[in-house]
């Protein structure tokens, strides 16, 4: 079972919580991403639910937030994402299509679904990794599936190539 209850919601980016729509624009402008807002091809928000399972596991979490709210949107190139919580700082990054590697992954013993990111992140310059985890309704399963594309698009699958077998 997960620590979290999430649920997820297909909106605009008008219509995220301010603080995240508030951060994203912030980056976009720091980072010149003039366009952002006309580019997206989908965004949704997720809300994730602390389930607390008694008082040992709040004295062990420390600061760890009771609620938590994700932004994602991908446009035709980029994937964005927004973080805030009621104990931590909202934070936005972004990483080009191009320069990622994504997998779609169910976390064990939910119906949840997420996204498992590799990738340069802008502003960075290691390679980073993480996971950003919507809920179990199907515009989550969307969204997957609408990133997919987006990186087909700019980065093609190679049909007709066969890896070389050892020896032969």
């Amino acid at each position: 079972m997960s620590d979290y209850r999430r649920t997820t919601r297909e909106c605009a980016l008008e219509h995220l919580r301010p603080e995240l729509a508030r951060a994203i624009r912030a980056y976009a402008q720091q980072h010149q991403l003039v366009d952002i807002e006309a580019e997206v091809l989908m965004c949704c928000e997720t809300t994730a639910e602390k389930i607390s399972s008694g008082r040992l596991d709040t004295l062990l979490s420390g600061n760890a937030d009771t609620i938590a709210y994700l932004a994602l949107l991908v446009t035709p190139q980029r994937l964005v994402w927004a973080r805030s919580g009621d104990r931590s700082a909202t934070v936005a990054a972004s990483a080009k299509l191009k320069e990622l590697r994504v997998k779609v992954f169910r976390p064990k013993l939910t119906e949840d679904i997420g996204l498992e990111v590799h990738g340069h992140v802008e502003g960075t310059r290691t390679q980073v990794g993480g996971q950003l985890v919507m809920g179990p309704e199907l515009v989550a399963r969307k969204f997957c599936e609408e990133i997919k594309q987006a990186m087909d698009t700019v980065s093609p699958p190679r049909k007709g190539i066969r890896p070389r077998r050892p020896g032969g």
